[in-house]
């Protein structure tokens, strides 16, 4: 009997916390660990950027996707939404042809990585995902609808049954967002050292499990769709710290003060819904991921797992960048603790 790997949405409402780059090593440093394992990558965010480092990097992945995105069908999320679009509420049976073997593009990441590519028509499929949802007819139009990334997994999982998958989230609630985060079982939420991060926790009680929605909202949000349409939500796994400034391997006392504000408003998180977290109750979902300096640039452009950068000089854009011993060392210990956890 196959036991269903795990599913993580790496989502956070607040941008620029580094998911994108996270998603990317965890994913690549997850494949190279567990090769019997199937890694896919499923970009749900209209930039593409995980699209981009995982074809080969921000220069040649660039052109890798945009040779995807001219293909009839496009080879991305997008084009399996058009064939959704006009068939919402039943599969297609073509949703394994938007699926890439990254070794075919990028020779330097793991063979059992896998990928379906990120598509700017995301944002204007948004307002036509919303558009059927919201059909009277049939009378499950919204769960069908919710459920076509879902779809796309079980079809994965039919042809690879060991399968985990990353799925890169875009930082607005958008329609496409809310498919994502139904795919998922798990929740990865990295964070910043900043208010805004603070403010991020709550937005995710809100927005995904429906804590302190004003009362004329309450039978209409998210989570009360999910519910009444018995559809699970993932539950939150690990809230990586990321991108701290460290002194003697510990965050510094700046960036401490704000962790430990994200950390107190996941734990009052943790009270209200505490059968919504992975983790048993007395593990620490937090993890202090170091700022990767010229690690994440080398890494990011090269298209290059983090077990694969070396210290060395790279050229980048014509500048050479120096990888240093110390911070790539102490990135991949944090990364390492990381992918353990998962």
């Amino acid at each position: 009997m196959v036991v269903a790997l795990p599913k993580y949405a790496v989502w956070n409402n607040k941008g620029g916390v580094g998911k994108t780059f996270l998603t990317f090593i965890m994913a690549s440093e997850y494949a190279l660990e567990h090769p019997n394992e199937t890694v896919v990558v499923i970009d749900m965010c209209p930039q593409a950027n995980a699209s981009e480092i995982l074809l080969g990097g921000n220069g040649q992945g660039s052109k890798n996707l945009n040779a995807l995105l001219a293909k009839t069908p496009r080879q991305s999320i997008g084009g399996y939404f058009d064939q959704r679009i006009t068939s919402p509420h039943a599969k297609t049976g073509t949703e394994l042809s938007f699926l890439l073997s990254l070794s075919a593009f990028n020779p330097n990441v793991p063979k059992n990585l896998y990928l379906v590519a990120g598509d700017p028509s995301l944002e204007l499929q948004g307002q036509a995902i919303n558009q059927i949802a919201a059909q009277t007819l049939p009378a499950n139009a919204w769960a069908n609808v919710h459920g076509w990334v879902s779809d796309l997994i079980t079809a994965i999982t039919t042809q690879h049954p060991s399968s985990v998958f990353f799925i890169d989230c875009n930082p607005s609630f958008a329609a496409y967002t809310e498919l994502a985060l139904l795919a998922a079982d798990r929740l990865i939420i990295p964070c910043t050292a900043d208010g805004s991060s603070a403010r991020a926790i709550d937005n995710v009680g809100q927005l995904l499990y429906g804590i302190g929605v004003p009362a004329a909202y309450k039978g209409v949000n998210f989570a009360s769709r999910a519910k009444a349409a018995g559809m699970a939500l993932p539950s939150i796994h690990l809230v990586p710290l990321n991108r701290s400034t460290q002194y003697d391997k510990k965050a510094s006392r700046a960036f401490g003060a704000m962790y430990d504000e994200i950390k107190n408003r996941v734990d009052s998180l943790r009270k209200q819904i505490p059968g919504s977290f992975s983790l048993p109750a007395k593990s620490d979902p937090f993890m202090d991921i170091p700022d990767a300096h010229a690690v994440s640039v080398v890494s990011s452009y090269n298209g290059l797992p983090l077990g694969g950068v070396k210290v060395k000089k790279y050229e980048i854009h014509g500048i050479d960048t120096q990888v240093n011993a110390e911070p790539l060392d102490r990135y991949k210990k944090a990364t390492a603790k990381l992918v353990a956890l998962l």
